[in-house]
């Protein structure tokens, strides 16, 4: 599996699953400072981190969570009694980081990485339809400072492992540094399709050159076992890039005495490395990470969602998915077609309430790839979807399609069991 399809899966999972809640059940918060707070909310197997920093001049927040979260969120921030943020700083442009940026409106100065608006307009994020007030106003390539309230805000690009659009965010005088995805909560870390594992470890030894020994550091995630207030340090960052060239030699070394990624994983490769699995990946998806970057080319092809958007916006649902089948048939090599295209759009349409536009998307990635490795959540979205529309009979039928292909996915047992009644009241 490339590691494009596992950071699609990882967002897809957390824009569906994730129930709606009261604020004060959203989050569990950890005092940095008295001005400076983390709020974390639980995605299952890891947490969501970000900052709300506070004083005389008015809030300025880093990362504003998922959508499913974000009413909540902005709720907190109402509650503080300061207005709207003066500042919103997004450490880089995955769905669950941005997902509350526009509830604020347009007071809140954005500020994100250069390539942040670019990639708010590509691949399935089209399909989000973010509005103006999600977008930056200020973008910057290299680095930035921001006084506010009394503390200097240094902010670097440290983009190319996770992804490409990274920053750094650091509350100088506080001894804190927000670090995006770069570390992970110390877990191993997920790689979105433009990231690169190679990048990792010399991405972690420059931290190590930007910031003090007596910071401590912020990730955009931890893990479920790690803790949801956890915070590092700078001395955890030498054993984390040495585990990072680690885990690549002997990746490297065991492809080129002609072993198999299976037969790594068989043989517990890295499982002297097991403390890391921490997350939602684990030693082996570790394996397969490393693996992708050493033997798959990193091409470059055409974006294929955006003449499937545009069939969208034109024709509809329909004239959208032949848009893909004529793509992926036609000219197989020129754009970027996977299982999980047709999958991530209709998870999202879904979220945003589009039921039978999602429906039309996941029917025809049940047709194009049925034998897809996430068939599954494919049938699984499709049964809350027909659900939605009010198609009982349908969703039961997918939903059972769905258990039939992974009877451990607990999403789809449990829908299943509502949709037949069987669900006890306690």
């Amino acid at each position: 599996m490339t590691t494009t399809i596992r950071c699609l899966m990882t967002c897809i999972l957390a824009l569906i699953l994730v129930p709606a809640l009261a604020a004060e059940d959203h989050f569990q918060v950890t005092t940095l400072a008295p001005d400076l707070l983390m709020l974390s909310t639980d995605q299952g197997s890891y947490c969501t981190n970000s900052l709300v920093f506070t004083g005389e001049d008015g809030v300025l927040l880093v990362d504003t969570h998922g959508t499913a979260d974000a009413e909540a969120f902005e709720e907190f921030v109402d509650k503080l009694g300061l207005g709207a943020p003066r500042y919103i700083i997004n450490t880089h442009r995955h769905v669950e980081h941005i997902g509350g940026n526009a509830l604020f409106g347009p007071d809140p100065i954005g500020v994100a990485h250069r390539l942040f608006p670019d990639k708010l307009r590509s691949g399935t994020f089209l399909f989000n339809e973010y509005p103006p007030d999600a977008f930056p106003d200020i973008t910057f390539a290299d680095s930035l400072e921001i006084e506010f309230n009394g503390e200097t805000i240094r902010l670097v690009a440290i983009g190319g492992s996770h992804d490409d659009n990274e920053i750094m965010v650091h509350f100088k005088r506080h001894g804190i540094a927000h670090v995006s995805s770069v570390v992970n909560g110390f877990n191993f870390p997920s790689v979105d399709g433009d990231g690169d594992v190679m990048q990792f470890e010399p991405q972690v030894r420059r931290l190590m050159t930007l910031l003090p020994p007596d910071v401590r550091l912020v990730s955009g995630h931890n893990g479920q076992a790690t803790g949801f207030d956890f915070v590092g340090t700078w001395e955890q960052l030498p054993a984390y890039a040495d585990m990072m060239m680690s885990t690549v030699e002997i990746v490297r070394e065991g492809l080129t005495a002609g072993k198999t990624v299976e037969e790594l994983q068989a043989a517990g490769a890295i499982d002297e490395f097991q403390q890391y699995a921490g997350s939602y990946v684990g030693t082996d998806d570790w394996i397969v990470y490393v693996e992708d970057a050493l033997t798959v080319p990193r091409e470059t092809r055409k974006d294929i969602c955006k003449p499937v958007f545009a069939a969208w916006k034109l024709d509809g649902a329909g004239a959208a998915v032949a848009c893909y089948r004529r793509l992926k048939e036609t000219e197989p090599l020129e754009y970027d077609e996977h299982e999980t295209v047709l999958l991530s759009i209709g998870g999202k349409l879904y979220h945003r309430g589009l039921y039978s536009d999602a429906c039309e998307f996941l029917l025809g990635c049940v047709d194009l790839y049925p034998d897809a490795e996430y068939g599954y959540y494919t049938q699984y979205l499709l049964a809350r979807g027909y659900d939605a529309l009010e198609w009982p009979e349908l969703a039961r039928e997918h939903c059972e399609k769905s258990v039939s292909l992974n009877p451990d996915f607990a999403g789809a047992t449990g829908f299943l069991a509502e949709l037949s009644g069987d669900v006890s009241e306690d």
